[in-house]
């Protein structure tokens, strides 16, 4: 069965509503929680371990949340899915931000990272996923892609001015007085914004079933197939695992890398200001990264691309232990962000591409999933190797190592085969 794709005026549209919604996960990421982490506890007298530990158990409990996330895609369609999964995060962003209660606050976390950085990334990628034909999936990912980095860019900033410029605001109920930190206001705002911006744009714009107006006569590469490999076949195949635990284990390493950074350059003997000038340093070339790889997945098979990206990773990985130059830093910087991109692109087009539009919600969700999972584990790899080792070294040869060897696995595999 086959149903007509989006008008060209559409495909924008979808595009910019998808990045959006992506844009919209940061109050369940790390970076977004960065933003709030002292305030929070400070104001809740909490301490930095115990904090730690309600944060690595909402991500991984939250991370289940993409499961049932990519069912109900394709059950009931992006546009329902995206009105719950929203509403759910705006009323636990909201909630987050006038709870005093320690256990109230783990419970909205948990929810925030499982509708924001699980179920509502699964959603984003599966609108595009689902409703652009095969011919244009790569072109146009990458086009999302980098919405998404501008997006987020203009997300942490207005959030960050916020948080600086926000004046404490004074409630009064029933004759009580109560005065809302910075903190709980913007993270309330952030809150109310799913809730009545976010939401009411995609009740706006995006259809279940979308249909090219009768005036315009679709071309037949502007038919999507709906058939494709069920998630139970899918999930047997060589192709699902080797895209989803190399792309997982990717963020891992660079969730890793993320936190532990600064420690990890000045290990290499540089300073501060290196560390904030490789914050920016990378991405143009990610968003350069994003668009060519978008491109050649049309002239290419994708497997040879992940190979690609997954040989340049590891090999820097490997190499980083022995850089001891600025120059070295910066070229290592750059591979990664450029080789980053492109495996970025290639999680959000390979489910698609491999495996048709029959499930590719659940599909989705499974990888998204798994990637959630590493990505929670990555801080923990890298601080284990500085604990036991007293270096980073032994992280990035087996990081790099590994990261070779799912290139060579990518390489190798076969193509999963439509009926």
């Amino acid at each position: 069965m086959k149903t007509v794709s989006l008008s060209s005026r559409q495909h924008w549209v979808y595009i910019t509503v998808a990045a959006m919604c992506m844009a919209a996960t940061f109050p369940g990421r790390t970076h977004g929680l960065g933003l709030i982490t002292e305030s929070v506890l400070r104001d809740l007298s909490l301490d930095r371990t115990v904090y730690g530990f309600y944060n690595l158990s909402a991500t991984l409990i939250g991370a289940l949340f993409c499961i049932p996330a990519g069912s109900m895609l394709d059950r009931s369609g992006c546009r329902l899915t995206l009105t719950i999964v929203l509403a759910g995060l705006g009323f636990s962003v909201f909630g987050m931000s006038l709870t005093q209660n320690k256990i109230a606050f783990w419970i909205l976390l948990t929810l925030t990272r499982g509708f924001g950085q699980s179920a509502l990334s699964v959603a984003s990628i599966t609108l595009i996923s689902k409703y652009f034909p095969k011919s244009k999936l790569g072109f146009f990912m990458g086009i999302y892609s980098v919405l998404v980095s501008v997006f987020f860019m203009g997300v942490f900033g207005a959030t960050g001015m916020a948080l600086e410029h926000i004046q404490p605001l004074t409630l009064s109920f029933a004759g009580i007085e109560t005065i809302l930190p910075p903190w709980r206001v913007a993270w309330g705002s952030v809150g109310l914004i799913l809730l009545f911006f976010c939401i009411p744009v995609v009740l706006l714009c995006i259809r279940d079933h979308p249909v090219i107006p009768q005036t315009e006569i679709p071309e037949p590469e502007d038919c999507i197939e709906e058939d494709g490999i069920p998630f139970s076949k899918a999930t047997g195949t060589a192709a699902f695992w080797v895209f989803a635990l190399s792309i997982s284990f990717f963020g891992l390493i660079s969730s890793g890398i993320g936190l532990h950074n600064e420690d990890i350059l000045l290990e290499r003997g540089f300073d501060a200001k290196m560390y904030h000038f490789l914050l920016l340093l990378p991405i143009p070339f990610g968003l350069m990264s994003n668009l060519v790889v978008g491109l050649l997945t049309r002239r290419f098979r994708i497997k040879y691309i992940l190979a690609l990206s997954l040989l340049f990773t590891g090999l820097v990985k490997f190499l980083f232990p022995f850089i001891q130059t600025p120059a070295q830093v910066y070229a290592y910087t750059i591979v990664l962000a450029i080789s980053g991109g492109g495996l970025s692109v290639l999680f959000f087009i390979a489910w698609a591409d491999l495996f048709g539009k029959r499930e590719v919600g659940k599909i989705q969700g499974l990888a998204q999933m798994l990637s959630v999972f590493a990505s929670a584990a990555g801080p923990l790899f890298f601080a284990c190797s500085k604990e036991w080792t007293n270096s980073y070294a032994p992280a990035f040869y087996i990081s790099g190592g590994l990261t070779i060897l799912f290139a060579i696995a990518a390489y190798l595999m076969r193509m999963p085969v439509r009926n």
